[in-house]
């Protein structure tokens, strides 16, 4: 069973609000906007790209707006499904090259849930709902990070595969994949914005999760957050913490001992 954290002192507390911790490498930070990036723009022009006279659920004035923006539908097509491989080749190269330093890891601590996680998902809807209750020690990414993460990544997976047989229909064997493809891609998409909306809310709209928006332009959370909302990982932070300064110190012992022996 996990370690039960204790309740800080006020002294304490202070001390952790003032120490940050990396939690976020470079790549997965550079990572995370670029897909930002893109899904704003694949998002907008996919939208423009629908149209129909008998389901017309995307408004009308849209799809206007944005076809003369791009100079017509043709233009349209051509810009989303440029930025779409582009957007397809930039990921699918930053996994491959950063796959055992960043994204395994990464895979690791975000895509397997655990018993501790699975209570925590019990929790949360009582915790949103006001009520005092008990959560669960978490990990680097608590269970709701990382119920977002499969979700993400398997809606990822979804737009990439029925985006590239869209794009490249010449090449399928038989039209009914092509016309499969479009259902997984509108699948997808839905899949993948339910799946924002409720990220965009726990990470910029509740205050008690606001450090880990910001750790994703920083890098950093402070060791208050981490303790509180991340205690298992706050745990591992601090015994690696103490395995580095050991060694350091027995460094500076052994140089120490060097100088001795010179004089």
């Amino acid at each position: 069973m996990a370690a039960t954290p204790r309740i800080l002192s006020l002294e304490e507390r202070k001390t952790l609000l003032n120490t940050e911790i990396k939690k976020h490498d470079v790549a997965n930070i550079l990572v995370h906007w670029f897909n930002v990036a893109a899904w704003i723009f694949l998002l907008s022009t996919g939208l423009g790209i629908l149209y129909s006279a008998f389901y017309r659920f995307i408004p009308l004035n849209w799809n206007i707006l944005i076809r003369d923006a791009f100079g017509g539908l043709a233009n349209l097509r051509a810009f989303h499904k440029a930025v779409g491989l582009i957007w397809v080749f930039v990921l699918t190269f930053n996994v491959v090259l950063g796959f055992k330093k960043y994204f395994g890891p990464f895979g690791q601590e975000s895509l397997w849930l655990t018993q501790n996680d699975i209570e925590w998902l019990k929790m949360m809807p009582l915790r949103i709902m006001g009520k005092k209750v008990w959560m669960p020690p978490q990990d680097a990414y608590n269970a709701g990070q990382k119920a977002y993460a499969i979700a993400i990544s398997a809606g990822t997976l979804g737009i990439m595969v029925s985006g590239l047989i869209m794009t490249f229909p010449i090449y399928m064997p038989a039209r009914w994949i092509v016309q499969w493809a479009n259902v997984l891609h509108y699948i997808s998409w839905g899949g993948v914005i339910a799946a924002l909306i409720v990220h965009l809310y726990m990470g910029a709209v509740m205050p008690e999760e606001r450090p880990a928006f910001f750790s994703m332009f920083s890098g950093k959370v402070n060791a208050l957050y981490a303790y509180l909302h991340h205690y298992n990982w706050f745990q591992r932070y601090q015994e690696h913490e103490h395995e580095w300064e050991e060694r350091m110190q027995k460094h500076i012992e052994e140089e120490k001992r060097l100088m001795q022996n010179e004089e």
